[in-house]
């Protein structure tokens, strides 16, 4: 455990716990050094979340071993599909990694972080950005944003998730969308394809897709069929969220399969030091991984390659 962690971990175990000290810690971090830092950085966060998240995003200490990764295999001159942008924390990375002749396209269908977005790579010119659900179908759909994080705005509402993650809060927990002032809001989005955008584009084949879009994966995995058996090489970067998939109605071990039929070899789970551990494509195994993540509504990135 580093320095920061073990920082963190005092913090919670001292200031936290002392709900009036905590309420003043968090004033001043929202109010003085997450501005200050946003203007260094020239990268805005989003007001409401919590200030643990934005100081991640801000320090870039978000996802430390999926960005490890991320270093190792992100080359200049690559196309890089950031499906589940957000404000763009790594479409930024991607962008100074692929250079010049390298393309990321951005998705991001809500409409306030779409807008963070777009400031934040604004002086990016190999960024292209979309604002849509990637999904297998041209149309609409509902975007629900009722979680106490921006990042986890999804296209299903499911209050199970909802309970859960108030069964985790604790009395001393302060942040915006924790507030009785904070009400849940939908949007009505338009949902694509990545194939039908990417011919828009003229692009045929992509190199590393990056996705973490609490649970619709599979629906954007299965619009674009055509791009990713055009991509020899692809590699895909994706967020396995076993509660989201099944509030979308897929059985998460089911839905790693369907991935992998659609032309990857090998499954990696990424490890808190970014090392890589092979899956055994094995139903029982993968099942002992999901309970856990079922039960404490984890999470766990996962590397897949053609």
């Amino acid at each position: 455990m580093g320095i920061e962690e073990l920082g963190l971990q005092l913090y919670r175990q001292t200031v936290k716990r002392l709900r009036p000290a905590h309420v003043a810690s968090h004033w001043f971090m929202t109010h003085a050094i997450i501005p200050s830092l946003e203007r260094a950085k020239n990268f805005k966060t989003i007001p409401d979340d919590p200030f643990w998240f934005r100081l991640e995003l801000l320090r870039d200490k978000h996802e430390p071993e999926t960005t490890q990764l991320f270093e190792r295999i992100v080359q200049p001159g690559m196309t890089v599909l950031d499906i589940g942008a957000h404000v763009g924390y790594y479409s930024r990375k991607f962008a100074q990694k692929v250079g010049e002749n390298g393309r990321i396209i951005s998705f991001e269908p809500h409409p306030k972080t779409y807008q963070t977005l777009q400031q934040n790579i604004s002086r990016f010119s190999n960024i292209t950005t979309y604002q849509v659900a990637l999904a297998e179908m041209n149309g609409q759909a509902e975007l629900h944003d009722y979680l106490v994080m921006s990042a986890s705005g999804s296209l299903n509402y499911d209050p199970s998730i909802e309970d859960l993650q108030k069964s985790i809060q604790s009395k001393q927990d302060v942040a915006p969308r924790l507030s009785d002032d904070f009400q849940p809001k939908t949007y009505i989005v338009q949902t694509r394809p990545v194939d039908d955008c990417l011919k828009e584009l003229n692009i045929n084949a992509i190199d590393l897709i990056k996705m973490d879009i609490e649970g619709a994966e599979l629906g954007a995995l299965r619009g674009m069929r055509q791009t990713i058996q055009n991509s020899a090489n692809l590699m895909l970067v994706m967020e396995y969220n076993p509660q989201a998939l099944q509030g979308f109605g897929h059985d998460p071990v089911s839905a790693l399969f369907e991935v992998m039929e659609m032309g990857f070899s090998s499954l990696q789970a990424i490890e808190p030091d970014g090392s890589l551990t092979n899956f055994a494509l094995d139903r029982p195994q993968l099942e002992e991984i999901t309970a856990p993540l079922m039960k404490e509504m984890g999470v766990l990135n996962v590397f897949l390659q053609k």
